[in-house]
């Protein structure tokens, strides 16, 4: 698959974290939580073509004053040019805006999607099973049984300086697993499935 090109008109914003969802699938004997994360993308066409194309037709206006010696015109002509001269920018700004804003829609679309992340995990209580699998480079599915699980927790990033970048880390037999990067989840979302998969495993201990 070729990787998405964005046009050369094309100016976005784009945030460094994600907009992440964390969606509950329960089944008998299973709990599953799928946690969704997309970049936050905005096109600046309002704040980009809307002025240029408003200059565009000032100059346009200015020109034809000039051309015209509309100064030197009618009292009505000289009303309705500067009724025009008004209205013309904004009207060519707005249009301008919408026009780039359809055309930009799906390209901001795919790029929302190219970055996107997205971890599943699945706790089997009769089996006594950790399934997760992320869309991260490279991609990761594994299958881990309660027994060699001997923590989940909420940690800081290596190198962070703030509190903001947390990672999910899923303490095994084999070492830390990362199940959500800094980037991945909130604190409160991070810290929910804490004591969601924590309290999966006592409940299984207790068994």
């Amino acid at each position: 698959m070729k990787p998405h090109r964005r046009p050369w008109w094309l100016l976005v914003n784009k945030t460094t974290g994600l907009l992440t969802t964390v969606r509950e699938e329960s089944a008998p004997g299973e709990r599953g939580f799928i946690i969704h994360g997309e970049p936050i993308v905005r096109g600046l066409a309002w704040l980009i073509w809307g002025p240029v194309s408003a200059l565009v037709v000032i100059a346009i206006m200015t020109g034809l004053a000039i051309a015209y010696q509309v100064n030197q015109q009618s009292l009505l002509v000289r009303v309705l040019f500067i009724g025009a001269f008004l209205w013309l920018p904004a009207m060519a700004w707005g249009i301008i805006t919408i026009v780039v804003n359809r055309l930009s829609g799906k390209h901001l679309e795919v790029e929302r999607q190219a970055d996107a992340q997205e971890c599943v995990i699945r706790l089997n209580h009769d089996r006594g099973e950790f399934f997760y699998q992320t869309s991260t480079s490279p991609q990761t599915e594994e299958k881990l049984a309660f027994e060699n699980i001997r923590q989940v927790k909420v940690t800081k990033a290596i190198g962070a300086r703030d509190g903001k970048s947390l990672r999910l880390v899923l303490d095994t037999d084999k070492g830390p697993i990362v199940l959500l990067n800094e980037t991945l989840g909130t604190q409160a979302q991070k810290t929910d499935l804490v004591r969601e998969i924590q309290q999966s495993l006592d409940h299984y201990a207790a068994k």
